[in-house]
């Protein structure tokens, strides 16, 4: 995976940088852990979090693109910015018109992951139910959007179930799209314990 850059200087309210300031930075998903930092593109080397800004008051890091809580200290100094978006396919609260798409065409069960499309459109060649497995809630940073790309889906349904332990959709164990053509946008619950 190529990681996204972000770089930042850290100033006072008189607009004078702040050398030796403790930059920590959490991913913005429930439990709010620390982000895996690295100092090169390809995230082969760790960079350590939190950092500390250099003489100049900057500091900077590659990370996976998502969202990110970012806490500055300095003395009685605390900065904190809430759902930074770093990187090209950062996290949305809404899927972007004509969003990303993966069609599926292959036989069998379909496994959606955190950074896969935001539409994921299930086109069989051959008709048969589909089994769709969402990534646990908790971990998730955005929707996706489940569309029956067969127009076949009375007759093949398709059931959408949640990783996790005891993770519900809509409220209940599974989602089952069984109209022909229909589709089903499911977000994670700020909590983590489930989708809607």
């Amino acid at each position: 995976m190529t990681m996204a850059r972000y770089d930042q200087t850290v100033q006072d309210t008189a607009g004078n940088v702040i050398a030796g300031a403790t930059v920590e930075v959490r991913s913005e998903i429930p439990g709010q852990p620390l982000a895996a930092l690295y100092t090169d593109r390809d995230g082969t080397i760790s960079a350590g979090n939190p950092l500390t800004t250099d003489s100049n008051g900057e500091f900077g890091f590659y990370c996976p693109g998502g969202f990110y809580k970012i806490v500055v200290t300095s003395g009685v100094l605390t900065k904190t910015r809430r759902y930074v978006g770093i990187g090209l396919a950062q996290g949305t609260d809404t899927g972007p018109v004509g969003g990303v798409q993966r069609k599926v065409t292959a036989a069998g069960d379909v496994t959606i992951t955190n950074d896969d499309a935001d539409v994921i459109v299930i086109a069989k060649t051959v008709g048969a139910a589909t089994a769709v497995l969402l990534p646990d809630p908790s971990t998730a940073t955005k929707p996706f959007r489940i569309v029956d790309g067969k127009y076949d889906a009375a007759t093949n349904n398709i059931t959408v179930t949640s990783a996790g332990t005891a993770k519900k959709i809509m409220g209940g164990a599974a989602y089952i799209i069984d109209s022909n053509g229909a589709s089903i946008t499911l977000t994670p619950l700020a909590d983590g314990t489930g989708w809607v």
